[in-house]
């Protein structure tokens, strides 16, 4: 069984052909600036995405119909519950394709997925099944958890479910436990960042990791900005609404203090010298620090381990200077693994060949959508 991955991030599309379990081909393609201006239509996204997938698929020889299941990233497009492996079809089909509009642009790169697995299979009569595993809106928070302080609106659930949830069933075998046995907290550091508290098998918190939520701030995202700031900002007539969403929502993090989303750049920065950037890439590691510190208390203080994933892990010195502060709690452990595509193809996988129960959708139930 063949299973193509699409696991579009917020920096970088991540594409794999998996047989079975084994990764056959894989390929991150960063995105051009293009694809990062957040003006460009869904329309526009599709047509540049389609072409290199397409084009890489070719290249490694693999046709649409040689293809048997999708493993699709769909972040917060619908309401996860408890997570497992959802199908794309019916109600939920309907439901993912109110976040796509040709003529408007995207809020996450993740939105043109299905219209992308639409596009390849265009041609063939027997259309293949989608599968998405672990959504962003998983929902096992604790109740103290969602009172924001203002009655007016709770905090919403949307993080990195699929690699939290991922590594963290790594993390709790390293340390000879199962993940229904041991409690994790697991910080996913890339294009955004959330740091999860994981309780014997559940994500009962987790930052909200869209840029319009909390936590740390990452390449392009906010993260926590004092209320009072922001509400002086938008009543100032300088902005409109679209535009402060899109510097919360990328134009923010490293690309507003420093003009790249490169932390590779960041470091060479400041090997030569340069003090604002090693101000940032030290409060960069600080604000995660302070969620990890969150997530201990959330806990408890009964933690086994503290992984950190995704592409941020790959830098050493982030990785130590958040080991300074936290790495008394518990063993820090380090996964720069490209854990998110083999979840994804896992489940496609475990469903088909009835090795899982396939997860059922059970509508929105006040799940609330991506800011847009």
């Amino acid at each position: 069984m063949k299973t193509l991955v699409l696991n579009f991030g917020g920096t970088s599309a991540k594409v794999a052909v998996y047989e079975d379990r084994r990764c056959l081909h894989s390929r991150t393609f960063q995105y051009s600036e293009r694809e990062m201006d957040k003006t460009v239509t869904g329309k526009e996204q599709l047509d540049i995405k389609s072409k290199y997938v397409l084009d890489w698929l070719n290249s490694v020889g693999i046709e649409p119909k040689d293809i048997d299941a999708y493993g699709v990233r769909l972040g917060g497009m619908f309401y996860g519950g408890d997570g497992g492996t959802f199908r794309i079809a019916g109600a939920l089909r309907e439901q993912v394709d109110k976040s796509y509009h040709p003529d408007k642009p995207l809020s996450h790169p993740t939105r043109v997925t299905m219209v992308l697995v639409d596009e390849i299979q265009k041609d063939l009569e027997v259309k293949r099944p989608a599968f998405a595993t672990d959504p962003a809106s998983i929902d096992q928070y604790l109740p103290e958890s969602r009172l924001t302080g203002c009655p007016l609106f709770d905090r919403r659930n949307s993080f990195h479910a699929l690699s939290q949830r991922a590594v963290a069933k790594l993390a709790a075998q390293d340390v000879g436990k199962t993940y229904e046995t041991a409690n994790v907290i697991v910080i996913h550091a890339g294009g955004g960042i959330s740091v999860g508290a994981h309780e014997k098998g559940r994500v009962i918190d987790a930052n909200d990791s869209t840029g319009l939520g909390d936590g740390a701030f990452s390449t392009d995202r906010a993260g926590t900005i004092p209320a009072g700031r922001l509400l002086d900002i938008c009543f100032s007539g300088q902005y409109t609404k679209k535009e402060v969403y899109n510097i919360l929502n990328g134009g923010s993090g490293l690309r507003g203090y420093l003009g790249t989303v490169d932390l590779i750049e960041v470091e060479k920065r400041i090997a030569d010298g340069d003090k604002k950037a090693l101000l940032v890439f030290k409060a960069l590691a600080y604000q995660i620090a302070r969620e990890v510190g969150a997530c201990y208390a959330t806990l408890c203080g009964e933690v086994d381990a503290i992984a950190m994933t995704a592409g941020m892990a790959n830098s050493e010195m982030l990785f130590d200077m958040i080991k300074e502060r936290v790495g008394k709690m518990a063993a820090m452990i380090r996964y720069t693994g490209d854990y998110e595509n083999y979840a994804l193809a896992n489940g496609a996988y475990n469903v088909l060949m009835d090795l899982e129960k396939e997860a059922e959708y059970k509508g929105e139930e006040g799940h609330v959508l991506a800011y847009s």
